[in-house]
């Protein structure tokens, strides 16, 4: 299996090569700017460059893309969205083109929590449909990235239809990374004012292994996931959050059941995914990781 991944030189696609390095298996890595300090070769590549994209996806069994502008403020809301989806079809189009064999894809939780695009979450009125967030949730896109993600998930299906191929794209809450958890722990939390997307979060390299274990696993058609740890940033119990935020919401568990506001119950079963519980179970998992060594 060879796999393609974009974003190489991110949080998410670093993680992502340190696992297959460790696997043994054979990647190429790719990203807009040089891989500094990964232990690996990066590639610099421009995937609004049709043809670089056609290029890159020949012999490629697996394309992992990770590679998008990373939030509704990186740039004008037309330039976010623009961007985006032109890499996305130029990748997937390519794949499709080549009979790559799967897609894996980043999407986010902000397809489901419908934020607008204003920095003060305070602000932010609670879309969500229903609690708690699961991977069946129906997409709320409110910004332009998000609208972007929904229109890569839209393709996604389009091309496991149309190609056959096996698409999966993976919702990701906040990725974290160590030092990250390690100031949330001291402070008893990551205050966070508002819990339009449930205070979710996840490990970085805990999102990596859904991404590799989605690479792998038995599945055919387009699946969509999301991902989160069980409990939240703000460390609070989930029927206090509730009770004082999300009162007015349907939930689809009964409450003294409610122990966490995700389901990440399908993706664990399907994918063989494990959920982290807590963040000093995740610290201890995670936390001690070495950084990648630089390429040589």
């Amino acid at each position: 299996m060879k796999v393609l991944v974009t974003g190489a030189a991110g949080r998410l696609g670093s993680c992502v090569c340190h696992i297959l390095c460790e696997a043994g298996i054979e990647f190429l890595a790719v990203d807009k700017v040089a891989g500094d300090g990964t232990a690996y070769p990066v590639e610099v590549v421009d995937l609004l460059d049709r043809q670089a994209c056609v290029d890159l996806i020949v012999g490629v069994d697996v394309l992992a893309h990770f590679a998008n502008l990373a939030n509704w403020n990186s740039g004008k809301p037309e330039e976010v969205y623009n961007e985006n989806v032109q890499m996305n079809m130029n990748l997937f189009q390519a794949a499709a083109n080549a009979d790559c064999k799967r897609i894996v894809f980043a999407s986010s939780v902000q397809v489901l929590d419908g934020q607008l695009p204003i920095a003060d979450r305070v602000q932010h009125p609670i879309f969500l449909p229903y609690i708690p967030l699961d991977s069946d949730m129906p997409a709320i896109p409110r910004n332009s990235y998000g609208l972007s993600k929904q229109a890569a998930e839209n393709a996604l299906e389009y091309f496991s239809e149309t190609a056959g191929m096996s698409c999966v794209a993976i919702r990701y809450p906040l990725l974290v990374d160590s030092k990250m958890l390690k100031a949330a722990i001291e402070g008893g939390g990551m205050y966070r004012g508002n819990c339009y997307d449930g205070f979710t979060y996840l490990p970085v390299y805990s999102a990596a292994e859904a991404a590799v274990k989605a690479m792998t696993a038995k599945l055919v058609g387009f699946h969509c996931y999301f991902v989160a740890s069980k409990d939240n940033l703000e460390q609070r119990p989930a029927l206090e959050i509730i009770e004082k935020e999300l009162s007015h919401l349907p939930c689809h568990k009964p409450l003294d059941d409610m122990d966490s506001l995700v389901d990440c119950s399908k993706v664990s079963a399907e994918l063989g995914w494990e959920q982290p519980q807590s963040m000093a179970e995740s610290f201890e998992k995670y936390g001690k990781l070495e950084p990648l060594r630089p390429y040589e």
